[in-house]
């Protein structure tokens, strides 16, 4: 039987980029990794840094505004807003909905924060689709995101050199063009005490001694189990992840037109791509950009745009894994909607 639920697609999606960057050089400067080996096993060459005037939600705002005008819809279309940015914004227990109405002028529209480290942008699509579907009041939702993890990486620690590389869309019931097909999740505990800032939170406030030994950075707790963990792990989570994204749509491997993934080292990349049966045109790797958490396949589509590696009938599979640890696959049809079969 034909599915007779409303679809979701993407109408419309915009990123903003600071313009200042750190390269490789100046990375291994501060550091005790050599910049050869940054450009080529981490693989990319240099990151993004936000500047004085780009905090978390301000870059947010500056996506969301493109994204916005680029939908041809006025604020009071918009009907809910998810904001799905990192938690370090420029204020402490900030509810970031709310701001984005205000600056906005969505008057009519309601929103909420939510958050899973680097695949919260595509669990925030997923979402933005179980809700149309449930929801006939709602039509256009909102995404919006920023990221400024940066602040908590801290070079000259070596536990943390894979963290080194550092949007906005509108999702619109029964939108002709890019519709969101399937989506598959996995989230595994193991890795929850693996990551985070040993001080700043209510089981250990911050101090001054704390600040001075650099408490308030990101830190990895266990590296070398975790890093035999992930390399047991990742990979196949993904591939597991993809496949049954790909079944519940009816689709296998060989049915991708483009990969968006988010920024991982070159060997994951290419293993991917080969498990994939894609070629080097068939995504977009984000050398010249570095890792922008849950943004990274936003900005890979619209470089393909950009860059004519996205056509119109694609399939394109969206990736992305983060911290915690979770795996995040998302299936879009890029072009008009196609009917639905009988």
């Amino acid at each position: 039987m034909p599915d007779e639920r409303p679809t979701a697609g993407l109408l419309s999606l915009a990123t903003y980029i600071p313009r200042t960057y750190h390269d490789a050089d100046f990375i291994a400067s501060c550091c005790e990794t050599p910049a050869e080996i940054i450009r080529t096993k981490l693989g990319w060459y240099q990151k993004n840094v936000p500047g004085p005037e780009d905090g978390t939600v301000a870059m947010g705002l500056k996506a969301a505004r493109k994204a916005l005008y680029y939908s041809g819809l006025q604020p009071e279309a918009i009907d809910l807003v998810i904001y799905s940015g990192e938690e370090v914004k420029e204020y402490r227990n900030w509810p970031v909905g709310p701001k984005i109405q205000k600056e906005l002028g969505l008057r009519r529209a309601w929103s909420f924060d939510m958050q899973q480290r680097c695949g919260t942008t595509l669990v925030a699509l997923k979402l933005a689709q179980d809700m149309i579907r449930s929801d006939p009041q709602l039509k256009n939702i909102l995404v919006v995101s920023g990221y400024r993890n940066a602040d908590l990486i801290h070079y000259p620690n070596p536990r943390v050199r894979w963290l080194y590389y550092l949007a906005a869309g509108v999702v619109q019931r029964d939108c002709p063009r890019n519709e969101i097909l399937e989506s598959h999740f996995l989230t595994d505990g193991s890795f929850a005490w693996d990551v985070y800032c040993p001080q700043g939170g209510s089981a250990a406030p911050l101090t001054l001694e704390g600040l001075q030994a650099g408490a308030q950075y990101l830190d990895v707790m266990d590296p070398a189990g975790m890093k035999d963990r992930l390399e047991r792990l990742s990979l196949s989570n993904w591939l597991l992840c993809i496949d049954q994204a790909l079944a519940k749509g009816g689709y296998t491997r060989s049915d991708v037109d483009y990969l968006a993934t988010l920024l991982v080292k070159r060997s994951a990349h290419d293993y991917l791509m080969k498990a994939l049966g894609l070629g080097p045109e068939q995504t977009r790797y984000l050398a010249e950009f570095g890792h922008h958490g849950q943004n990274d396949q936003l900005l890979s589509l619209e470089l393909a745009l950009e860059e004519g590696r996205l056509r119109e009938g694609d399939l394109v599979l969206m990736i992305s894994a983060g911290i915690g640890y979770a795996w995040s696959v998302v299936l879009l049809r890029w072009g008009p909607r196609r009917a639905k079969p009988a």
